[in-house]
């Protein structure tokens, strides 16, 4: 397989559906249940994060050299360090990068709600944490597809700040996807993501059967997590 490039930019995506319980769970919600007005803020939540979602993505297909100095991609273009993204990537051949946003108009409603209704605001920003996790979702099966097709499997999706692997990394992954001038994606100083609403992660392509989710163990979140004393993964990643 040679060195593929994908963009998608479309409205296919827009029906992408923010599943409920995810939003919940978000919010802190143990047992589902909740009063009317909740309810009901939430259901108006998601339609209008459904409604104001960009969602763009990017992905490339990058070669892969393990050296002393760390895993290089295409010979450096992106160097990854730490010991749990060679674990994760232990077999792989390739390795498919990509990134995903919400866009600006889902960070502009979020901060409009936080100050005229912080309720709705909050509400607000656990859909869209739901909604960008499902896009990560609908891209990495379209990663996966491509990836049988050539005779591979994949490993589950790694981003930057998971385990030991430093968010440090972001402004490379960028550069290497093209990712300000495709989807409009920058990095802060701090190596955060804008619009906030979004994602990067690393996904190997390996001759080998896919392997469990199993990076909650590895992660040094582990013992403090919340979402893996409830419910065994964070699905962050």
């Amino acid at each position: 397989m040679s060195n593929y490039h994908f963009y998608k930019n479309n409205n296919s995506n827009k029906n992408l559906n923010i599943d409920k319980d995810e939003v919940l769970r978000y919010l802190g919600y143990k047992n589902n249940v909740i009063d009317e007005t909740t309810d009901s803020i939430i259901d108006s939540s998601i339609y209008e994060i459904q409604k104001t979602s960009s969602m763009n993505y990017v992905y490339a297909i990058f070669n892969i050299e393990e050296t002393n100095e760390g895993i290089l991609l295409n010979n450096s273009i992106i160097k990854l360090t730490g010991r749990d993204i060679h674990e994760h990537l232990k077999g792989s051949q390739k390795v498919a990068v990509m990134a995903v946003t919400l866009g600006f108009q889902v960070e502009q409603k979020i901060k409009h709600y936080s100050i005229t209704n912080l309720t709705k605001g909050i509400i607000l920003d656990a859909c869209a944490t739901a909604m960008v996790e499902e896009l990560c979702n609908y891209v990495e099966k379209d990663i996966k597809a491509l990836a049988i097709k050539s005779g591979y499997n994949i490993t589950h999706r790694y981003s930057p700040g998971y385990g030991d692997l430093p968010i440090s990394i972001q402004p490379d992954i960028l550069n290497a996807l093209n990712a300000q001038r495709l989807i409009g994606l920058t990095v802060t100083d701090n190596f955060i993501l804008l619009p906030r609403k979004s994602v990067t992660a690393i996904i190997g392509f390996t001759k080998e059967k896919p392997r469990n989710k199993e990076g909650c163990l590895n992660c040094n979140l582990y013992e403090n997590c919340q979402f893996s004393k409830e419910r065994g993964l964070c699905h962050a990643k």
